[in-house]
């Protein structure tokens, strides 16, 4: 592997000025510049007829994952109309309480699939449709798809509503573009919809990080954060101050983005470091598969994130890190200067709409001291490898983590403490929740001596930051408590022996339904969560749309609602088999 100190030595003062101007300019062209020729351009209509105000775009770095399209602001309202982008089939129609929501997939000819999400109820043909699937599987949550060709749209019809279903945050509407083979999803911009944006990033602080325990920032073998200030057009050091650096390092950037029509921070496409006019790092995102999406937690700084929720994107690669954004990065973003010299940093963030920032400052190399505030070579813990399959064993807990779960090697310590919960009388700390995990671990808890009849009704719980236990799940096996799980916490076992809580909230016992359209139930459980629910009317299964954000049910009055008495029946079962019922006799009107 290239030294990080021979591919970063200044160019030669000889280097004709024409190739320093090249190497300049091409790392300040972003994103688009390369990919609009590749992508049809004037083929997809916006989704909306409203002006386009973005909360959303694409690549965005969100939690866990990254931001697979465009969020389109609906002035804070529900019910515009959304139209199909450009003449298609549906393929797909996926009903979901949490996620998107309801989402509708539509294919099209040139090898494309657009997406629509949150939406708040589709067209009749295709809302006819749903209903008759729903009511055939008995369930609101549904994943269709649909026979080719029955539902057909075209360029500019109206094929949904918009709405805030799901896990949506406030009304919106979630587009995507995707390649239909593979379902990859690829940056809406690049087909050249009409989004106003002449707003460069905002590049808020820097961070920069020893690579390794004989490296230093300013003498010291921690990360060192610095605030910003534009000047002269570019972003500097606050104070411009020149940080002395040692070893091999990395670099952080916190910013956020805006366009035209929109006051909410978006994202950026592609991050270049040039090191004394020579490109020496390319981050770009295009594209990328759902089952890279993860690896978002390998390319912020996760432990910063986890502390202060402010997100920096690290131009250090990890060793589980197979992400195909990095355009440039020789010695997987890792950097050496040599000492004595002056080296002059820049770094350049380009938004989806071409738009770029820099910033630029001075940093001193110099000659590292011998391992200075090195940390113990014994730190307390067992050596974990990522590339192995890891387990750890001890009277009360067993754990086993596969291979390519963890993105680096880790220490991973383990403590048990007594519990102030009387059913079970241990804690376990296991590591640190600002490590971050790729894949799932198989947690162990030691619970013999568990009763018979709380064995099933028995749940892991981990410690939110808040203090309160949040059910993980798990299954008792033979004395033990075993549970996969993608989190590194505080946990332990509780008994959910609480049944569900149904809440009617318009209707009651002997209710006449005259003027209202709906009848409207919140559920909720107060630990291992709901695993189902089943609402009737004189015996027979009716749809009930579920908003699990809010806990609420709702049943629109169709057919089967008759004139006269009817009978109405709920029942909801939790995680760990507890059931409640409501029962009311309700009256339509002759």
């Amino acid at each position: 592997m290239t030294k990080p100190t021979a591919y970063l030595s200044e160019i030669k003062a000889l280097a004709p000025a024409a190739i320093m101007m090249m190497l300049i300019m091409v790392s300040l062209i972003p994103l688009a510049a390369f990919s609009q020729k590749t992508y049809p351009q004037e083929y997809f209509r916006m989704p909306l007829d409203v002006l386009a105000s973005l909360s959303g775009s694409f690549g965005e770095l969100r939690s866990s994952h990254f931001h697979s399209g465009i969020d389109f602001r609906t002035q804070g309202v529900e019910g515009l109309p959304v139209y199909a982008s450009a003449d298609g089939v549906v393929s797909r129609i996926r009903i979901s309480p949490v996620g998107f929501g309801k989402a509708l997939y539509v294919d099209h000819p040139n090898g494309y699939t657009t997406v629509y999400a949150h939406v708040r109820n589709f067209s009749p043909a295709i809302q006819n449709y749903i209903i008759v699937e729903q009511y055939r599987r008995e369930s609101f949550d549904v994943d269709l798809y649909p026979e080719p060709g029955i539902l057909k749209v075209k360029k500019g019809e109206i094929i949904a509503w918009s709405g805030n279903s799901g896990t949506s945050g406030g009304p919106h509407l979630h587009f995507e573009i995707r390649h239909t083979q593979g379902q990859v999803p690829v940056n809406p911009a690049l087909f050249g919809l009409n989004i106003r944006d002449r707003v460069p990033p905002v590049i808020q602080r820097l961070t920069v990080y020893p690579a390794d325990e004989t490296s230093t920032v300013n003498g010291k073998n921690n990360p060192a954060t610095f605030d910003l200030v534009p000047l002269n057009g570019v972003y500097t050091l606050a104070g411009q101050v020149i940080p002395e650096l040692a070893g091999s390092f990395a670099f952080g950037v916190q910013y956020y983005d805006r366009h035209n029509d929109s006051n909410l921070n978006l994202g950026i496409v592609s991050m270049t470091v040039n090191v004394n006019a020579q490109q020496v790092f390319k981050f770009q995102i295009e594209k990328f598969a759902f089952d890279d999406t993860r690896y978002i937690n390998a390319v912020v700084d996760y432990a910063e994130l986890m502390t202060s929720g402010r997100r920096f994107l690290q131009t250090r690669i990890r060793p589980n890190n197979p992400l195909d954004f990095y355009r440039l990065a020789d010695n997987r973003g890792v950097f050496g200067f040599t000492s004595g010299n002056i080296h002059k940093v820049e770094i350049i963030l380009a938004d989806s709409w071409n738009n770029t920032s820099k910033l630029e400052f001075r940093a001193k190399g110099v000659v590292a001291a011998e391992r200075p505030g090195a940390k113990s070579d014994t730190l307390p813990g067992t050596l974990f490898r990522y590339n192995k399959t890891n387990s750890y064993t001890s009277p009360n807990l067993e754990m086993e983590m596969p291979p390519l779960a963890l993105y680096e090697d880790a220490v991973i310590a383990i403590r048990q403490s007594e519990s102030k919960n009387s059913f079970f009388p241990h804690v376990f700390q296991v590591h640190d929740k600002r490590t971050p995990l790729h894949l799932s671990y198989t947690l162990r808890l030691k619970a013999e001596g568990l009763p018979i009849q709380l064995q099933q009704k028995t749940v892991v719980v981990r410690q939110s930051d808040n203090g309160r236990w949040l059910s993980e799940g798990g299954k008792y096996d033979n004395g033990w408590m075993v549970l996969q799980t993608r989190s590194f916490g505080t946990f332990t076992l509780m008994a959910d022996t609480m049944a569900p809580v149904i809440t009617p909230v318009n209707i009651s016992e002997g209710k006449t339904l005259a003027g209202q359209k709906t009848i409207q139930v919140k559920i909720s459980d107060s630990l291992s969560g709901l695993r189902s629910y089943r609402g009737a009317l004189n015996g027979r299964w009716i749809l009930m749309d579920y908003d699990a954000k809010n806990d609420l049910l709702t049943y629109d009055f169709d057919d089967r609602l008759k004139k006269g008495k009817n009978q109405f029946t709920l029942r909801v079962e939790d995680n760990t088999g507890n059931v409640s019922t409501y029962e009311a006799t309700l009256i339509k009107p002759e």
